[in-house]
């Protein structure tokens, strides 16, 4: 596509993509939920970025608790990192986990491949993602009137951002912060995309599996990539480094992921990105970090989200 029309008809097609989620998942928030849901915008903690954008998802409210809930889970959606975002595309699951979870869920909304700045500010979803992991650590327990008990949850290319800026926070760590570990107690990922040159099974599907393929897949870590490179925070030296794709800090599977928090790893049996997880989950435990791997049976890329198997069992777990 965009060889044959440009720059002009990548952005068109991620626009009618978008406007797809809008029309299949904006209403299945009732109208009597919308109360439980509020906007809020985060002051960046770089400067070159926007202010971050994030949802939050409230329980109903339940008086006999002296702190109305229980923690925070951070959330961030997926979307292949061109289209996508909580509000039109995973309010309903994300009201679902409040209610089952006892907590104010946090869902950023990151800057996407498909986003146009003209105003100096730079791509960088991973540090928006960073900024929301800050402002829960210092600010979110008191704002949302929340026990300080924090987990994070992410889909297929929000899995990959969630790692990459969970590794930048750990990364942080000084004798003003408390260790990663003693923080966030535990991280939710699922289907994620963690190695951007392509694991085995994502080559290897081409154009066999749906909702989404291999190529298409891999088509969505070109475009990432390519803004990143275009677009991104970096300097030259830093450039050159990363022009290989199995770079740590694009490729979370080959980044040093020791002292990071327990981790939930899932994704169906027939997902191109099966690969991906289960050679992050052998990586996550030779690091020393303890893990446990999900495999749904015949599960496809989207299982719980979008797709034929949206509102299976097997997907709703």
């Amino acid at each position: 596509l965009y060889q044959s029309g440009g720059s002009e008809a990548l952005w068109q097609w991620c626009q009618s993509k978008q406007e797809f989620y809008n029309s299949q998942f904006s209403s299945r928030v009732a109208t009597d939920d919308s109360d439980r849901i509020q906007k809020r915008k985060l002051p960046s903690s770089s400067s070159f970025s926007r202010e971050v954008d994030v949802t939050i998802y409230l329980p109903k409210s339940k008086p006999d608790y002296t702190k109305l809930h229980h923690g925070i889970c951070l959330h961030v959606h997926g979307g292949g990192w061109i289209f996508g975002d909580s509000q039109n595309q995973v309010a309903h699951r994300c009201l679902e986990m409040t209610e089952i979870m006892n907590v104010a869920v946090v869902s950023v909304e990151y800057s996407l491949v498909s986003t146009f700045s003209d105003n100096g500010q730079i791509f960088d979803p991973v540090n928006e993602v960073g900024t929301a992991i800050d402002w829960i650590e210092n600010n979110g327990a008191d704002e949302l009137n929340t026990k300080p008990v924090y987990v994070a949850s992410g889909e297929s290319s929000g899995a990959h951002l969630l790692l990459l800026a969970m590794l930048q926070r750990r990364d942080q760590f000084d004798t003003d912060r408390r260790p990663l570990t003693s923080t966030w107690k535990c991280l939710n990922l699922v289907y994620g995309f963690y190695d951007l040159s392509g694991s085995p099974s994502v080559r290897s599907d081409g154009n066999d599996s749906s909702p989404l393929c291999g190529n298409e897949l891999l088509c969505m870590a070109d475009l990432y990539y390519e803004k990143i490179l275009q677009e991104g925070n970096q300097d030259d030296q830093f450039r050159e480094k990363i022009i290989d794709r199995q770079h740590p800090s694009v490729s979370p599977m080959y980044a040093n992921l020791s002292n990071l928090p327990p981790a939930l790893i899932s994704v169906g049996t027939a997902d191109p990105l099966i690969d991906d997880s289960l050679f992050l989950a052998s990586r996550y435990s030779l690091c020393g970090n303890d893990v446990e791997t999900v495999l749904y049976e015949g599960g496809e890329h989207g299982i719980g989200h979008f797709g034929l198997q949206e509102n299976d069992e097997m997907g709703r777990r």
